[in-house]
């Protein structure tokens, strides 16, 4: 009976201590599985925002089509009312007996019609540019919250990682001492 007795206080702490041990083994499995669901957050956030830029650079080339094709359009339109106010002025010119060839004052008005039309072109390319640079500034913007949120997502995980580490260290000192106590 003794025997028995003797085997029983050896085989319940023994039994405590596997459980110390389980316990240990599946804290660290749940670190293992906390740790790949980090990673594939991580992924599927890359992924996304991979995504997103190239639908941004493609809605931004697109935006950049338009402008050019606008662009060309007021150019053409420019030129054309160009050519109409120079041939309507030398019309009227010509009506008043005044020679735009020899005529000073004739050459200088005409000037000024092309004159005027040139701001207008550089206006207008200037705008062009301006919307250009606020397409280019967009995708540096949207880039460089790529990178904060994907270091944001890394701190996190890693902060994480550090709780978790806590964790399991002090379940491995809480099941020493339980053993120690079990044997001590």
């Amino acid at each position: 009976m003794a025997g028995l007795s003797s085997a029983a206080g050896v085989i319940g702490p023994a039994l405590q201590g596997l459980n110390v041990l389980s316990s240990i083994v599946q804290t660290g499995d749940d670190f293992s599985s906390q740790r790949r669901a980090e990673e594939q957050s991580l992924k599927e956030l890359q992924q996304r925002q991979q995504e997103d830029m190239r639908a941004a650079q493609e809605d931004a080339a697109l935006e950049r089509e338009k402008i050019a094709l606008e662009s060309e359009a007021a150019e053409r339109e420019r030129r054309d009312a160009l050519k109409r106010a120079t041939a309507r002025q030398r019309a009227r010119f010509g009506s008043s007996g005044i020679d735009t060839n020899t005529s000073s004052s004739a050459q200088a008005v005409l000037l000024g019609l092309f004159d005027e039309s040139e701001e207008e072109r550089q206006e207008r390319e200037a705008l062009d540019d301006l919307r250009n640079r606020a397409l280019d500034s967009d995708l540096a913007q949207r880039s460089r919250l790529n990178v904060l949120q994907q270091t944001q997502l890394k701190e996190r995980n890693k902060l994480n990682n550090v709780s978790s580490a806590n964790s399991l260290t002090r379940g491995l000192i809480s099941g020493a001492s339980s053993a120690f106590n079990l044997f001590g």
